[in-house]
């Protein structure tokens, strides 16, 4: 299924404690958009019927099962762009650790305040 590494975990955790989302999950969610590229998003939310819960370095991660086959094998990793900005990256199993493509069409993933690209950040969807 889907991982976090150590650094991204703690990004996370320390966006939802300055959102006080504590008490919510991390939704992981993947689609493939209309030009064929795998979108990734993620936002707090809280736990739905048939979500599978993967638990990864304190984070609970919520993946509703239309995600799933797009996110098996897939960690999210934070880490520092070369303009000096800090975002999640979603590193592919099957392409060397390259990143997948966000909803803005960037080649990385999600972003927790921090302006990361992607789609919902880490903001509670509802």
């Amino acid at each position: 299924m889907i991982s976090l590494t150590k650094t991204a975990a703690e990004q996370i955790a320390q966006a939802a404690q300055q959102s006080g989302t504590e008490n919510l999950g991390l939704r992981i969610a993947a689609r493939v958009n209309e030009a064929g590229m795998l979108e990734f998003g993620m936002g707090f939310d809280e736990e739905r019927t048939n979500d599978s819960i993967v638990e990864s370095f304190g984070v609970t991660l919520l993946v509703h099962p239309t995600s799933a086959e797009y996110l098996n094998g897939v960690t999210i990793d934070f880490a520092a762009a070369e303009n000096g900005e800090s975002h999640f990256v979603f590193l592919m199993p099957n392409q060397g650790g390259s990143c997948g493509s966000s909803e803005g069409g960037e080649s990385a993933g999600g972003g927790c305040g921090t302006g990361g690209c992607g789609s919902g950040g880490c903001g509670s969807h509802n």
